[in-house]
C-alpha cells in the first residue's frame, strides 16, 4: 500500500507506578479479545487474502499473531519489556526487544532482521499522548544515525490528527492527516503499551512534503450486536482498497 495508518497496531499501540504492567491495557478485555483477523487487499501491488489466528497467554496478553506466511510471536520476559519475532514463510525476519517505562508506555526499541541490519527507536510523550517517534539506524562504525521522526498533534479527544514525518533534520517526508468517527477503538491487534487513537479513523489523507497529494483513504466499519468492529474496508482515492474481518472470542 502507498499509505501509512497510524493505528494498527499499532502495532500499537495504561497507569503504573514502577514499571509496572497495567494488565487491563496491555492486553484485550475478554470481550473484544480477538480470535480472527482478515485482510483481504484489491488492485494493489500485492492483491491477497491473508488470515491471522491469535493466541494469549493466561493474563490475556497476545502471544502469537500468525497465517501460512507470516507469524509473529511476543514475549514478555520481564515487568519492563516485551519482545518481537517476525518469520516470513517459517524464516526469521526480525527480532525486537521494547523497553517499557514507568508509565508502561513504550520508551525505546532495539531492533535486528536477518541480515544484521539494526534500528533503535526513541518515544517522547507528553500527558501520555505521543509527541515524537524517533528512528534511529545503528552501526558499531557509525553509531546510531537518525533515519526518520514523525511528530504528532492531537484533538481534544486525545486522537493523533497530524502525523509529520521528516528525515529528522527539518525535511518533511510526508504530511497525515485524520478525522475520526464517535465510535470507540475498543480492540488491539498487538500489545498495547504504545498509545492507540481513542476512536476509529474516519478519513486519511497524506501528502508529500511539498503538499502534493498522495491518498486519501476512507474507512468504514460494519458493527455486531454488540457494537464491535466486524469489518471494516479501507478505500483509497487511486481506487486500491483493503477488508479487513474482524472475528472475536
Amino acid at each position: 500500500m502507498k499509505w501509512k495508518t497510524f493505528i494498527v497496531p499499532t502495532l500499537l499501540l495504561v497507569l503504573s507506578s514502577s514499571c509496572k504492567k497495567d494488565n487491563s491495557n496491555s492486553s484485550a478485555s475478554n470481550s473484544n479479545r480477538l480470535k480472527l483477523y482478515i485482510e483481504d487487499a484489491t488492485n494493489t501491488s500485492y492483491d491477497a487474502i491473508d488470515s491471522f489466528s491469535f493466541t494469549y497467554d493466561g493474563q490475556n496478553r497476545i502471544t502469537s499473531l500468525y497465517s501460512t506466511n507470516i507469524k509473529t510471536v511476543y514475549a514478555y520476559p520481564t515487568s519492563n519489556t516485551f519482545t518481537l519475532d517476525l518469520y516470513t514463510y517459517g524464516v526469521f525476519n526480525i527480532h525486537e526487544i521494547a523497553y517499557i517505562n514507568g508509565s508502561s508506555l513504550v520508551d525505546s526499541t532495539f531492533q535486528y532482521d536477518n541480515t544484521n541490519d539494526t534500528t533503535t527507536e526513541g518515544y517522547i510523550y507528553s500527558s501520555r499522548l505521543l509527541m515524537r517517534k524517533s528512528t534511529y539506524d545503528y552501526s558499531a562504525v557509525t553509531g546510531a544515525q537518525i533515519s526518520t521522526q514523525d511528530d504528532y498533534t492531537y484533538d481534544n479527544n486525545g486522537n493523533p490528527i497530524k502525523d509529520i514525518q521528516s528525515d529528522g533534520y527539518g525535511n518533511v517526508n510526508t504530511v497525515s492527516t485524520f478525522t475520526y468517527t464517535n465510535q470507540l477503538l475498543n480492540y488491539s491487534i498487538g500489545p498495547t503499551y504504545i498509545p492507540q487513537s481513542k476512536n476509529l479513523p474516519a478519513t486519511q489523507v497524506q501528502t508529500d512534503g511539498l503538499g502534493n497529494h498522495i491518498a486519501t483513504v476512507a474507512y468504514t466499519y460494519v458493527f455486531d450486536s454488540s457494537n464491535r468492529v466486524i469489518k471494516e474496508t479501507d478505500a483509497v482515492d487511486n481506487g486500491e482498497s483493503v477488508v479487513k474481518t474482524y472475528v472475536y472470542y
